[in-house]
């Protein structure tokens, strides 16, 4: 998991007032780029991920009043709601009571008025799904919480994430090797995404994506990550410094593919997990 104060330093360190991430993930790692100066800029294959990003990377000032909270929380007086669509998830992986929070959630969702309030919600709502996912692993050690509370409580907590920074930030939903030839940056970030302790891709992120698209069966094609990093270094000539932020399992590999494209290569380990690859 990239730490983004961590980050900030290291971009100081390359002299970077603005970077590109093309594989961004939860942009909250730009989002305080963003409120530290930096111009930011990502981008996603995900819708749902793009949605985030222009609530915390691209909005400078939209927020969530209690009114729009009312109008995602809670089922709405003459809406007709499909209240079985995530059902398929009941007993398996939550309970009743909450895959149909899950459907009114995201009707509620498809119907705010701008990508920004989408964007903070679709967020606030990811929160909930990592804390229940996280509370089924460990039942004993967290609170039970209500879902309507659990939502509002992060609904409310948004606003935190809004802020403006006099610079031009954006996200764009598309592919990550047209996103570095589109922009221009001092440094350019590059993440392996997060996996589980067997090495699979983080589960959470496909069942989000299942329910973003509404559909509990939906399910990811596996990516070859060594194989797609490779290909972005090689177009990533023109950007003077290079992030490359991975952990002790990959470190070996991924400063491999690095020097590559940019011999010399600084390596900063905070932690096993917390490993960056910095390239001028």
């Amino acid at each position: 998991m990239i730490s983004a104060s961590r980050l900030h330093e290291i971009l100081e360190g390359v002299g970077a007032r603005s970077v590109v991430d093309p594989c961004m993930g939860v942009p909250t790692h730009l989002n305080y780029l963003k409120r530290h100066g930096l111009a930011v800029h990502g981008s996603e294959s995900s819708e749902w991920l793009v949605r985030v990003g222009e609530g915390i990377v691209v909005n400078d000032s939209v927020a969530l009043l209690d009114r729009d909270i009312v109008d995602i929380v809670e089922m709405l007086p003459g809406h007709v709601y499909a209240l079985d669509a995530f059902k398929a998830w009941e007993g398996a992986f939550f309970s009743e009571e909450q895959c149909l929070y899950l459907s009114v959630w995201r009707e509620n969702v498809r119907n705010l008025r701008s990508d920004a309030q989408t964007g903070l919600a679709v967020l606030a709502l990811w929160r909930v799904f990592c804390y229940w996912m996280q509370k089924a692993q460990a039942p004993d050690e967290m609170q039970d919480v209500s879902p309507s509370e659990l939502a509002w409580h992060y609904l409310r907590q948004t606003t935190q994430w809004i802020a403006a920074n006099a610079r031009q930030n954006t996200v764009r939903r598309a592919d990550a090797l047209e996103t570095i030839d589109a922009c221009e940056a001092d440094a350019l970030l590059l993440a392996l995404p997060s996996r589980t302790a067997h090495d699979r891709l983080d589960p959470r992120f496909s069942m989000w994506e299942a329910w973003w698209q509404s559909n509990p069966y939906f399910s990811s094609e596996p990516i070859d990550y060594a194989r797609s990093i490779a290909n972005l270094l090689g177009r990533a000539a023109t950007y003077p410094a290079i992030v490359l932020a991975t952990d002790e399992k990959r470190e070996a590999e991924m400063a491999s593919l690095l020097r590559a494209v940019r011999p010399s290569v600084e390596v900063f380990a905070p932690s096993a997990n917390d490993i960056y690859l910095v390239a001028k």
